[in-house]
């Protein structure tokens, strides 16, 4: 396969980053050696371009990418929105007021005008606490403490509400948002593989989704008759798989995402999908 004729949209956690959320040498190496040698390769994640520049230090990533699920697709370096897909203001006020109603405070990444924020309150649970000290550590420019965050829902463009729950109250709470929200919006839950025992469950607009987001992603890299391959591990990336003409798993990925699979390879510790794309570009 010629280089230019795939593009790679590649999950960031649990994909190429390690169990322990860092990037190895080698695949910091082999991602620079594929992008030199002109693979087309961006990233889909969960999370936005400020937490990707540190997790990837180093790496000389060109293209856009699909950040905090599909709600953005952004210049990874100046963090630049070409696309979007935005809670309404009464979505997302609804599921504001039921998460606030657990006794904690969600977290709202949001567009003010003209940067984006990432708004916390004071009171958090074990999960939350974990989410915004990541976020410190990597001294991550959005943050912004709040004290009124239905202030911010009413008056700012919110991409996406997060927030987690014990693992056996997680069914409940998502029941409940799905309740309270209109069809324009959907309710995510998976795992939270950093803090087990808790669940995240997010809250976005319904085309904030990996897989919806790749025709914007193509229109933004302005790469013609290019071939989507997708690789993944986690159960947001099923709609990506399902946008793509081929679809990569490291071994440790969920069973649904295993099944999904067009190849499965070595695990994210292995640093399996940078190995397979080097060894698939070799080929080529």
């Amino acid at each position: 396969m010629e280089p230019g004729s795939a593009l790679y949209v590649c999950d960031l956690d649990g994909t190429l980053l390690r169990s322990d959320a860092t990037l190895s040498d080698f695949a910091l190496d082999g991602i620079n050696r594929l992008v030199d040698a002109g693979v087309h390769l961006t990233l889909a994640s969960a999370r936005g371009t400020a937490g990707m520049r540190v997790l990837l230090d180093g790496v000389r990533l060109r293209l856009p990418v699909i950040e905090l699920n599909g709600a953005f697709v952004s210049d990874l370096h100046s963090g630049r929105h070409v696309a979007s897909s935005i809670l309404s203001a009464s979505d997302a006020c609804a599921a504001l007021e039921v998460i606030l109603s657990t006794g904690v405070d969600p977290v709202l990444s949001t567009w003010d005008g003209s940067r984006d924020r990432v708004h916390f309150g004071p009171r958090a649970n074990d999960s939350l606490s974990w989410y915004v000290e990541e976020k410190r550590r990597h001294s991550d420019p959005r943050l912004s403490p709040c004290d009124d965050l239905l202030a911010v829902a009413g008056g700012e463009e919110v991409a996406q509400i997060t927030t987690f729950a014990l693992d056996r109250e997680a069914d409940a709470l998502t029941d409940r948002l799905r309740g309270a929200i209109g069809a324009a919006a959907r309710v995510h839950a998976a795992a939270n593989v950093y803090w087990p025992g808790w669940t995240e469950i997010t809250v976005s607009h319904h085309a904030a989704e990996k897989g919806a987001a790749i025709p914007a992603l193509l229109e933004a890299c302005a790469i013609p008759d290019v071939e989507v391959i997708a690789c993944g591990d986690h159960l947001n990336d099923l709609g990506l798989f399902a946008a793509a003409a081929h679809s990569i798993a490291p071994a440790n990925a969920h069973s649904a995402v295993l099944d999904s699979a067009t190849e499965i390879v070595g695990s994210n510790d292995e640093d399996g999908v940078v190995r397979h794309l080097l060894e698939r570009h070799e080929a080529a």
